[in-house]
């Protein structure tokens, strides 16, 4: 049975029971209603919706508890990811679904403001990022820049190019690798990019990109070493789910909270029925 409030009997005080439930309620919240633009945009003939289908451990855990001076650079624009950063659900809903959206002004209209403009390439999207974290740095501002790429989209050796002046002038920027599109790959389980950031004086942290936990608590400790001054961090999503261990986000952390009675079955459905509603 859940117990409500702070401060329950036998909880991880480094990550709450209010906290995981918080995580777990913006997961599914996400994953709805990219489903829901998904299935609007093929109504209207859009054949592609980017979607974090997959991907909401790593979304929900490394962008939580952004502040409101904190930014986010990412692979493409999303209507998961807008309601993460505090966008309104219909009007992602409305805008991304049409044909030819404007990203941009879509998300401008749903109150999401922190997300910097797409650009061309993953190299020129990374750069960007970092002169968003130098203007934070020369400003004097605590904002953090949280810079999505996804595996395989850059080499180790670009990586290693971009990541030296970040770890040089000790910018304010968590880089974070997404777990591989589509099914397991042979090397979904390899931190190569972690390697690559290590090589030049940046800590790479590999973690589990199904266990929203973990995340959680890399990202906890990362933001603040950043904040602090203590220059980038890069976090790179692997998938190391073991056998009998769901390789769904959503269900991984779903049997996490029922294993330790921190939510019970009730609670999943009243969350369930919320989040179709909100359709």
């Amino acid at each position: 049975m859940t117990v409500k409030g702070t401060g329950e009997a036998g909880e991880n005080p480094l990550v709450p029971n209010a906290k995981l439930r918080q995580m777990y309620t913006l997961m599914l919240e996400a994953r709805t209603l990219d489903e829901a633009v998904k299935k609007r945009a093929k109504l209207k003939g859009v054949k592609r919706v980017a979607t974090i289908h997959g991907q909401e451990a790593v979304r929900v855990s490394t962008t939580i508890d952004l502040g409101e001076e904190d930014l986010v650079s990412d692979v493409s624009v999303t209507a998961g990811m807008g309601l993460i950063l505090g966008g309104a659900a219909s009007s992602l809903l409305r805008g991304l679904s049409r044909p030819k959206a404007d990203a941009d002004k879509v998300l401008a209209e749903a109150g999401v403001n922190r997300i910097l403009k797409a650009t061309e390439t993953p190299e020129e999207r990374v750069r960007m990022a970092l002169g968003a974290a130098l203007a934070l740095k020369t400003r004097g501002r605590q904002g953090v820049v949280v810079a999505y790429a996804a595996k395989g989209e850059l080499a180790p050796a670009a990586w290693r190019k971009l990541l030296e002046p970040a770890g040089r002038l000790s910018l304010p920027i968590i880089f974070v690798v997404l777990p591989a599109a589509g099914a397991r790959k042979a090397d979904a389980d390899i931190a190569e990019i972690c390697d690559a950031s290590k090589a030049v004086g940046i800590p790479g942290i590999p973690v589990d990109a199904f266990d929203s936990v973990a995340l959680y608590r890399v990202t906890q400790e990362s933001l603040g070493r950043t904040r602090s001054g203590d220059g980038p961090v890069l976090i790179e999503s692997v998938r190391w789910t073991g056998k009998g261990a769901s390789s769904d986000p959503l269900e991984y952390l779903k049997d996490f909270l029922l294993e330790r009675r921190i939510c019970d079955k009730d609670w999943f459905s009243r969350k369930n029925k919320i989040a179709a509603q909100k359709k």
